[in-house]
């Protein structure tokens, strides 16, 4: 480990500081666009740091009570680092609070609420590394910039209005894996979000409905044909949502079909795509039917090389945290993908989250504190 991190004062206490760090911000209830008394406290625990706090307008562009929040803590070495961390979580069970527990090494919520690990793990190391840099003499650290970002779990929104080129950073360490502590996702998918449109003819259902062209049968059709799931193993599909027709008695003119589509490059979401726009209109043809399928790119893939100057200074401090540097693809998709999609090189660092977006969801303290310190030695690695 780097001795300037050994030679901290505060080191002794840096497991029991992150544990109550995390605990408390899980028990903030803060779904996308509700992230203000998340950002609130963030603001606290940082305001007796030698730090500047921006917020920017992403809050008021996409209706939210927050923007995404930047935390810089300036330094004289060389080199501007970002952390990046999602404050929201997804919708937390209604009418039941959010009470993190804490057995032992293991903070989970009993199976009654979601735990909000996801991303407030990554949020506490992020807090955390501010502190311990803080510490660092300002010649001995270099630049470290926290993004705090809103909206991630409704599709990234959030980072997609983030100024990314303002920050001047050469890197990103992204702390939102999923994956155990060790491993970093340095491949990520494309993702699209489809509307599939469905134009029938309406009639009146009793006196002429042989009129009609019933466009909810006709969708039906489209969904049994739509290829769903895992459909090859650098492409996975999903319809999240179905809506059509006015009333019992009237023979449906119009059905919309909500859906997405990812995949590891450009030529294969290319593929897809055109797969399911020609079985769609295909299907909806046998019944009289038409569709209009369009689609919106969420964020592009990215793929980040082993010998980028993150990657190689991972790699090279992870031997003294007892641990094996391993690049991993996820099939899902994080902040990860607006920053390299802007510019910004950027790997997401897998902080062992366990069955996130559950009631089941759980994290190791131990885990968080042992990202902290390999990522602490990795952002003073030269």
């Amino acid at each position: 480990m780097n001795p300037v991190l050994t030679e901290l004062t505060d080191f002794s206490h840096m497991r029991e500081r992150i544990r109550d760090t995390f605990t408390d911000l899980c028990a903030i209830s803060a779904p996308s666009l509700r992230e203000a008394a998340v950002a609130l406290r963030l603001r606290e625990m940082v305001a007796d740091l030698p730090v500047s706090v921006e917020e920017d307008r992403a809050g008021l562009d996409l209706g939210g009570d927050s923007g995404n929040l930047i935390v810089t803590l300036p330094g004289e070495r060389v080199g501007r680092i970002v952390l990046a961390a999602h404050m929201d979580t997804v919708p937390p069970v209604a009418g039941r609070p959010m009470a993190p527990i804490v057995n032992g090494d293991r903070v989970h919520t009993g199976g009654k609420q979601i735990l909000g690990g996801d991303d407030r793990g990554g949020v506490a190391i992020a807090v955390e590394l501010l502190r311990l840099f803080a510490q660092v003499d300002a010649a001995a650290r270099p630049t470290v910039i926290a993004c705090f970002t809103i909206a991630e779990e409704l599709g990234l929104r959030g980072a997609r209005r983030l100024d990314v080129a303002a920050l001047e950073a050469d890197y990103a360490f992204v702390l939102d894996g999923e994956v155990p502590v060790g491993e970093v996702i340095t491949r990520a998918p494309f993702k699209e979000s489809l509307e599939i449109e469905v134009q029938g003819r309406r009639a009146h259902a009793a006196l002429e409905p042989e009129a009609g062209v019933h466009a909810i049968a006709a969708a039906a059709r489209v969904v049994s044909a739509f290829p769903l799931g895992r459909v090859a193993d650098d492409m996975v599909t999903n319809i999240g949502q179905i809506e059509g027709g006015t009333a019992s008695n009237v023979v449906p003119d119009r059905a919309l079909i909500q859906a997405e589509i990812r995949a590891f490059t450009e030529a294969r979401l290319n593929e897809l795509f055109d797969r399911i726009a020609d079985s769609a209109a295909r299907e909806a043809a046998t019944v009289g039917a038409s569709v209009n399928v369009t689609r919106d790119r969420l964020y592009d893939g990215y793929a980040v090389e082993d010998d980028h100057p993150a990657m190689r200074a991972l790699a090279a401090t992870a031997p003294a945290h007892d641990l094996t540097l391993t690049a991993v693809s996820s099939i899902g998709g994080s902040d990860t993908n607006i920053l390299n999609g802007q510019g910004l090189p950027a790997v997401d660092v897998g902080i062992g989250m366990h069955n996130i977006h559950s009631t089941d969801e759980w994290i190791s303290v131990a885990d968080l504190a042992r990202v902290t310190l390999w990522l602490a030695d990795a952002i003073l690695y030269r």
